[in-house]
């Protein structure tokens, strides 16, 4: 990953969203020396950490809801990660004769919805 990108995009959600440097190491659940390390200096960083940094910048737009109870079961990046996350939950028969069928175990219907951006 580039590291300037990265730098660019952490400083700027740290800015947009008012937080402090051990603030944002908690949220994005990495050490805070690291996102010392990425703004302030040169030293080098993993890529898996400024995967982990770039990530964490990155707002959920949309959510899989429960239709009946409102529940917020998954929230994802773009519409096809709640797809996929819901596909996921289809399991199929287990014998001869319903090893096509496929079953959703939820015990509600689901909408994706795209969320605000405030959240």
């Amino acid at each position: 990953m580039n590291r300037e990108v990265v730098r660019k995009l952490v400083q700027v959600y740290i800015d947009r969203n008012k937080l402090s440097n051990p603030e944002f190491a908690k949220q994005a659940k990495i050490n805070d020396r690291t996102v010392r390390r990425l703004l302030n200096s040169e030293e080098s960083i993993s890529d898996s950490a400024l995967k982990k940094l770039a990530a964490a910048c990155v707002q959920p737009k949309f959510a899989v809801v429960g239709f009946n109870s409102g529940k917020v079961y998954f929230r994802g990046e773009h519409h096809a990660d709640c797809t996929r996350w819901i596909n996921e939950q289809v399991r199929t028969g287990n014998t001869l004769h319903t090893s096509r069928k496929t079953y959703l175990d939820m015990n509600e219907p689901m909408l994706i919805q795209r969320l605000p951006e405030a959240s």
